[in-house]
């Protein structure tokens, strides 16, 4: 993940034991939304969104058409779930190929080198998630692929209890975890782990690359569009990025985004 995210507003939806993600949203530098509901004029305007998904929940019913198009769009979705199982990964963005199941723990390791470990919320060790009366509520056995990044494992490494990936232009965080329980104002904050639970919500989204700009929020449509993806999107370099940053130039007058900024410069 992006080492530094940009202000934003993170919007937040459901609660099961009564914790607030209000504080691990404003000391990573965004501003909290709190949401009644799901809709597409509700989730204007958001970098991210946390939605909490209870015991006896389905996901599926609140990843709904418009969540996943903004996810697409370029906002972050951060899913703490407490039900996960063999239907997870079908309402998850995307529909990645692990299966999750539900068996609860209380030790959690990090995946080393994950820019989440150390931030604005403080430094994660292996026993910062541990000791929880559930640290986590589930994990995967699945062979993770190389297109899903592992945040979490139980103290097996094959177990892995939250991942993040790309869904079109955005991003999706989910653990197998019932966190609101141990932040602020939660039923158990108070246990071992809370701090520890405080700081990785913090440095998630500290880094996370919140920022919600791409080609298509720009509005840009037809031949702008898929021109603004190959300079932009789609990973090209060397000759191939040049001759499209000359022909957008020829016609457009001005970089698009990403290279106005801080992208690739013409020869």
């Amino acid at each position: 993940m992006p080492a530094v995210s940009h202000a934003a507003n993170i919007g937040t939806y459901g609660s099961c034991f009564g914790g607030s993600k209000n504080t691990a949203i404003l000391a990573a530098g965004h501003t909290p939304v709190a949401l009644a509901d799901l809709s597409a004029g509700s989730l204007q305007g958001l970098g991210g969104l946390i939605i909490e998904n209870c015991n006896g929940s389905a996901l599926s019913s609140v990843i709904n058409p418009d969540v996943k198009a903004s996810i697409s769009n370029g906002m972050l979705l951060v899913v703490d779930d407490w039900n996960p199982g063999a239907t997870t990964s079908a309402a998850l963005p995307g529909t990645p190929a692990v299966t999750w199941q539900d068996d609860s723990g209380s030790q959690i390791d990090l995946v080393g080198g994950m820019p989440y470990i150390t931030g604005p919320g403080g430094t994660l060790t292996n026993a910062s998630l541990d000791g929880g009366s559930s640290s986590n509520h589930g994990f995967t056995s699945s062979v993770v692929p190389a297109s899903i990044t592992r945040l979490l494992t139980t103290n097996d490494p094959t177990q892995t209890v939250a991942i993040a990936y790309t869904y079109g232009s955005g991003r999706v965080v989910y653990s197998a975890m019932p966190l609101d329980a141990y932040l602020p104002g939660g039923a158990i904050d108070n246990s071992v782990i809370a701090p520890g639970v405080q700081t990785y919500m913090t440095n998630i989204l500290a880094n996370s690359n919140l920022v919600s700009t791409t080609c298509a929020s720009e509005g840009y449509i037809g031949a702008k569009l898929t021109w603004c993806k190959n300079i932009c999107e789609n990973n090209l370099t060397g000759q191939v990025l040049d001759t499209w940053i000359h022909r957008w130039i020829n016609r457009y007058r001005v970089l698009p985004y990403c290279a106005a900024e801080n992208g690739p410069q013409p020869l």
